[in-house]
């Protein structure tokens, strides 16, 4: 019997297309949803009055008590979700999203360090400078050769895929 010589599969990895990352990120913002952010919720009911008027909610909103509890109830939910990427990427390199769209995150030392996690997170911090990060962290991603955000590329990460060629 003659043998074929069909020509063995070849895994290249390079980065991970953007609609993918899209996906991957709001299948985690589905999760940091339902375990981070809804339990928060009825604290959240207790502590906004309904029905209230503009200057009302003005009056309110400017009290320094209830701005730094606020402040301090969003800081608190910021961290939990920081812990949520953090936990995962440094663990199995893949946050859920990732898992489910085949993507992962990948270093240039091949060893993820907490300062790398951590810089890439930077964006879940609700105070300003980070803020800004909301807009142009993403913004990036469709600038760049490579797709990276702009706290990949200050943390010398990328999200990757394997494809077969």
């Amino acid at each position: 019997m003659r043998s074929l010589n069909i020509p063995k599969e070849k895994t290249v990895i390079g980065p991970a297309l953007i609609w993918k990352r899209i996906v991957a990120f709001l299948i985690d913002v589905a999760i940091i949803n339902l375990v981070v952010l809804f339990p928060f919720r009825a604290l959240f009911q207790e502590i906004i009055p309904k029905d209230l008027s503009f200057s009302d909610a003005y009056k309110l909103l400017s009290s320094a008590n209830y701005t730094s509890y606020l402040s301090t109830i969003s800081f608190v939910m910021s961290i939990l979700i920081i812990f949520y990427f953090l936990l995962l990427e440094r663990k199995m390199g893949q946050t859920i999203g990732k898992m489910f769209m085949k993507i992962y995150l990948a270093s240039d030392n091949d060893n993820l360090k907490i300062w790398q996690l951590l810089t890439r997170n930077l964006v879940f911090i609700p105070i300003f400078p980070f803020i800004l990060l909301w807009i142009l962290d993403p913004l990036f991603m469709f600038f760049t050769k490579t797709n990276q955000r702009l706290t990949e590329i200050l943390s010398k990460t990328k999200v990757v895929e394997k494809y077969v060629l």
